[in-house]
């Protein structure tokens, strides 16, 4: 397995991550099968696991506590996450919820849950949850309740690292340059159709040497980018939107090169995000055994060669300069049609 430095962190952590979304009773998989999924991972060299309060209402987090209780001699660090207190403990309370995002009390009412489900009496890595939501933070200073909780848990040895994540890149690109985080995960800002968290995120990662972590490299499981469907593609590339007609292009290219190397769409991805230095670890979800399996073994087969790389870049950049790609849940409609 492939290790890499967490930016100023100093964790060694394996490219391929486990995501800890996916592998609850949200999406139908027993506690009997997310236990397989988290020990496989572990004895085939995944050493990094993200998690967060809202996944499974808890039960994420339960689940990767029994995981360190019986991986005693080749623990994961875990990534974990404080947000969406009206979906987590404070559910069916909206508007104490919504309020507990100004309380400091409260923030570490839930992040004490946390380490209770976890049985843990710290923790490596504690991000603020989508950093865009009702934290209320100024981006350019960094500034909300939330950031001094993290900085006060870390100064307590509570926290060993703090951080942020969100869908949004430039968000996380502005907090970056604040130098108050030490690692962030962004979601959907890689996938073959894009790189965006390269325009402005992984300079300001790089500068300020903040780790950086990936999700949702198949956005969120779209039918599209997870399994080569070129009957679907009729209605993009007929659309009248220029930019349904261009993802429909990008989309047949792709998988005319999916089809070329013999690799499936999961396999050209992967492999891809696994091609930059630049991402530390990319944190893919499992909803089966059988899902973590394909994963390491594709990971084995290890980064893509240069030029493919680069004619995927080539394809991302197709409307360089125009009106730009489709919005991801457009783009995902259009395949669940």
């Amino acid at each position: 397995m492939i290790k890499r430095t967490l930016g100023r962190t100093g964790y060694e952590v394996s490219a391929l991550g486990l995501g800890g979304f996916q592998f609850t009773s949200m999406f139908d998989v027993t506690p009997e099968e997310a236990d397989a999924i988290v020990d496989y991972a572990l004895d085939h060299g995944v050493n990094f696991i993200d998690t967060a309060q809202c996944y499974g209402g808890g039960e994420s987090e339960a689940i990767v506590g029994r995981a360190l209780q019986r991986h005693q001699d080749n623990k994961p660090i875990v990534c974990a996450k404080v947000g969406h207190l009206h979906e987590g403990i404070l559910a069916g309370m909206k508007e104490r919820a919504i309020g507990a995002f100004q309380d400091p009390q409260k923030i570490l009412a839930t992040i004490k849950h946390s380490m209770w489900l976890m049985r843990i009496d710290h923790f490596d890595l504690l991000l603020m949850h989508e950093v865009e939501r009702e934290w209320n933070a100024d981006f350019d200073t960094g500034n909300c309740v939330c950031m001094e909780v993290l900085e006060e848990l870390k100064k307590q040895g509570i926290a060993k690292y703090i951080g942020g994540s969100s869908w949004d890149c430039n968000a996380l690109a502005r907090m970056v340059k604040t130098d108050r985080l030490d690692a962030v995960m962004v979601a959907g800002g890689i996938s073959l159709l894009n790189r965006w968290m390269f325009d402005e995120l992984i300079p300001a990662a790089q500068e300020h040497n903040v780790g950086v972590v990936v999700g949702g490299c198949l956005g969120q499981n779209n039918p599209g980018l997870v399994m080569k469907n070129r009957e679907a593609l009729k209605s993009l590339l007929e659309s009248e939107d220029e930019r349904a007609v261009m993802q429909g292009r990008k989309l047949s290219m792709l998988y005319d090169l999916s089809d070329e190397l013999d690799l499936n769409m999961i396999q050209l991805a992967v492999r891809y995000v696994l091609s930059f230095p630049e991402i530390h670890s990319h944190t893919l979800g499992a909803r089966a055994l059988a899902h973590i399996q394909d994963n390491l073994k594709t990971v084995e087969m290890g980064p893509l060669d240069p030029a493919i790389v680069a004619k995927i870049n080539a394809i991302q950049d197709l409307d360089k300069g125009n009106a730009g790609s489709m919005k991801l849940k457009e783009f995902t409609n259009v395949f669940k049609q």
